[in-house]
């Protein structure tokens, strides 16, 4: 475990907070029983959003506000974390910064950061789009290859504020019910995409994370083991693309979660566990190896999710609890979901020091990362 660490782990949230039972007021009679069965099976209880849900109902576009609220909770976020480690913003050597959505599709959300936090206008900066729930693992990936001097002090900045992705779908009338209950209607494609859209605006919220990557910190970044789309188009079983609007000439966000999207992240998680271990999938291995961790810390992709790694790897209910924590309290959270997990883990819930990183992502991939409290 010798080498980058992680250090000052802070979190920051928007200030629009609904309940499950808020957003099914709110939504009234639009939703029908099969879907609001669906949406407490996710798991969530309370998720964030950067701006009010209601703002999508209204019809019209809600960003055109003029505010920037993902790169202004992004720059506090990050200032807080350096003020934390008692560090100046001149001593940052190396800004990266990952998102899904932004304020802006161009300039990213590193350009616009990098004054917003207070750094030189001369700090190299990387901006990261596109790797969803893996991208804690990735970053730290990369942090190994950017903070290699002694002095070097790698700011990392993930938002997974993506709400405007999902809410404007909820902005019109139509009545939502779920796959079982449509039939062989004429529509029933448009209709799944509703309800996936729907599930979507449920299970998703909003935060950001900062951290520094840096020599000596408190947590210390081990080995590693990734892969992605085993099958040539798996990627498209879980995406997000913009697709023409024609009659307003507008676009707007397509998702795709396939129906078996589970199956498919544990079928991954067998072959990277594998690799990991050195050699092909042993259940008996796997377990044994899960055994000896603290914490085993996933991503929060669903309460179906986490109960499916629970199963296979037989895992107990002490090393995930964090995981379901975290998707209760704040939903799926996408990039910032296994530093959330972990920072509960290792920081706020105390005594674990051993534990293994969990990625299920978009695209499709799943990463596996040790990582050690010094």
């Amino acid at each position: 475990m010798e080498g980058v660490g992680i250090g000052g782990i802070e979190f920051g949230y928007p200030e629009h907070r609904y309940s499950t039972a808020e957003m099914f007021d709110i939504l009234g009679p639009k939703l029908s029983d099969g879907v609001r069965q669906n949406v407490l099976q996710l798991g969530v209880e309370n998720r964030y959003f950067v701006r009010p849900m209601e703002r999508y109902l209204s019809g019209g576009r809600a960003d055109l506000d003029g505010g920037e609220p993902i790169s202004d909770l992004s720059a506090g976020v990050a200032k807080r974390c350096l003020a934390n480690l008692g560090l100046d913003p001149s001593e940052i050597t190396c800004l990266v910064a990952a998102s899904e959505n932004s304020d802006y599709l161009s300039p990213g959300l590193s350009a616009v950061l990098v004054r917003k936090i207070g750094l030189s206008n001369f700090v190299p900066h990387f901006n990261l789009q596109g790797m969803a729930c893996s991208t804690f693992p990735k970053v730290l990936e990369l942090g190994k290859s950017l903070a290699r001097k002694e002095d070097d002090k790698v700011l990392v900045v993930i938002s997974g504020c993506n709400s405007g992705w999902y809410l404007p779908h909820l902005g019109d009338g139509t009545a939502v019910v779920n796959p079982k209950e449509m039939g062989e209607l004429p529509d029933r494609e448009k209709r799944i995409k509703k309800w996936v859209s729907t599930m979507f605006s449920f299970l998703f919220g909003d935060g950001v994370v900062a951290f520094v990557l840096s020599g000596g910190a408190p947590i210390r970044v081990g080995r590693g083991e990734h892969a992605v789309n085993f099958g040539q188009q798996d990627y498209l079983k879980a995406c997000v693309r913009l697709r023409p609007n024609l009659p307003d000439k507008s676009y707007e966000y397509e998702l795709t979660a396939g129906s078996r999207v589970i199956d498919l992240a544990l079928d991954y998680s067998k072959k990277v566990v594998g690799k990991f271990l050195g050699g092909e999938f042993d259940e008996r291995r796997s377990r044994e190896y899960m055994e000896g961790m603290d914490k085993v810390m996933i991503h929060t992709g669903s309460m179906k999710i986490l109960d499916g790694f629970k199963r296979v790897y037989g895992l107990q209910d002490g090393q995930m609890r964090e995981s379901y924590e975290t998707l209760r309290d704040y939903g799926n959270l996408t990039g910032c979901s296994i530093p959330a997990v972990m920072r509960k883990a290792f920081v706020e819930n105390g005594g674990a020091r051993r534990g293994v990183l969990v990625g299920i992502t978009m695209g499709f991939g799943l990463d596996v990362v040790e990582v050690e409290k010094g």
